[in-house]
């Protein structure tokens, strides 16, 4: 887009405006007709009235770069959306030049004249007629017809079609759509356009084009993107939920040890505190670490101390009766201490044999037994 240019002067008859944008003397700079053209040699950048441009050349770079997006999103969506960039485009345009203008038709002519400098091509107003809303405009050496000209090619010049429908259609209040009426790269003489008011927008356009086409290969690597993008989030989602799984089978394993605690209280003697409440997979765990420890240290005595145990059922006491069966099995006598008044009613209930259990009412009480019996064979 153009704008009046930086310190310099765009001439609109006898009236002379200024813009905003001033650069450094000591770049190299020119001036035509009114724009000025700077190398920015700090920047490495090339300015055009103060703005970054970016001078590519038409039949090789440009070329190639439209070509790649036609074959990623196929002929027609490629036309419908390079005139809806277009019309995008045309608002500096309008604000600089043609609106200053004494007239729509005036500006654009001037616009026209510019259009060159920035390589859009000579613009040619051939009919205007706010009355009908319709205008024709025709363009010499655009640069769309220059480069699907080396393409061998013709696609038709829809960025400067869709500039012209955006003028139209602030010009005359409603909204319209320019037809291509004559193509240099067809062989013509000029590009033509023909501009009218149109019922349907180019956006309702490209939106039926893609309900209706089928997938191109810009779809496809899109549909492609976003599965990869799916499977990596739930990749990254499996892996955090594992890694948590981890820390809580950690965290598990920390609870489990702390609240079956396996304790060496004398040479010979283990103790196992329980607390709360004992159930199937907690009675395995005790059972596990307890006949572990009796074979690492040799125990003559175990000590399960019951008196931290909550609510306790037939389960929970058959859990403690195969706790002792098996540590016994070892070598290791058990002593129980703190058996609740329910629990021994438990035991009477289930009619057991009593004769395998040593009880005591306190844990000091079979700590004093336990070493009783086995300071002689210290001594000795």
């Amino acid at each position: 887009m153009l704008e009046p240019c930086s310190g310099r002067v765009a001439r609109w008859g006898t009236e002379r405006v200024h813009s905003r944008f001033r650069m450094s003397s000591a770049d190299p700079q020119i001036e035509i007709d009114g724009v000025s053209f700077t190398w920015n040699r700090a920047r490495g950048l090339f300015f055009v009235n103060g703005m970054p441009a970016a001078a590519l050349l038409i039949e090789s770079t440009l070329a190639g770069l439209m070509r790649g997006v036609q074959q990623m999103v196929g002929l027609e969506r490629f036309q419908v959306a390079i005139q809806a960039a277009g019309r995008e485009s045309i608002e500096g345009e309008w604000d600089a030049f043609v609106s200053r203008a004494p007239t729509v038709r005036e500006g654009l002519e001037i616009t026209g004249q510019l259009t060159p400098l920035g390589g859009l091509g000579r613009w040619e107003i051939v009919d205007f007629d706010e009355a009908t809303k319709t205008a024709r405009f025709r363009v010499h050496d655009g640069w769309e017809e220059l480069y699907q000209r080396a393409l061998g090619v013709s696609w038709g010049s829809s960025f400067v079609a869709g500039k012209f429908a955006g003028f139209c259609t602030r010009a005359f209040g409603t909204y319209c759509t320019a037809e291509q009426t004559a193509s240099a790269a067809r062989g013509d003489a000029y590009d033509e356009f023909a501009v009218s008011p149109s019922p349907r927008t180019l956006e309702e356009r490209l939106a039926e084009l893609v309900r209706e086409e089928k997938a191109t290969s810009a779809d496809l690597s899109a549909a492609l993107g976003q599965l990869r993008s799916e499977m990596d989030e739930r990749r990254r989602v499996e892996e955090e939920l594992v890694r948590k799984l981890e820390v809580i089978q950690q965290k598990e394993e920390e609870i489990r040890s702390l609240s079956t605690p396996i304790l060496r209280i004398w040479r010979g003697v283990l103790a196992l505190p329980v607390i709360g409440r004992v159930d199937g997979v907690r009675a395995s765990q005790m059972m596990e670490n307890l006949l572990s420890a009796i074979v690492d240290t040799g125990a003559t005595f175990t000590i399960l101390d019951l008196t931290g145990v909550g609510a306790v059922d037939h389960e929970a006491v058959d859990h403690m009766l195969r706790l002792v069966r098996a540590a016994s099995l070892l070598g290791t006598r058990c002593l129980i201490s703190g058996v609740s008044p329910r629990m021994a009613q438990i035991v009477v209930e289930l009619g057991l044999n009593l004769s395998e259990l040593v009880t005591f009412g306190t844990l000091e009480a079979a700590l004093q037994y336990a070493i009783d019996r086995t300071a002689p064979s210290r001594r000795s």
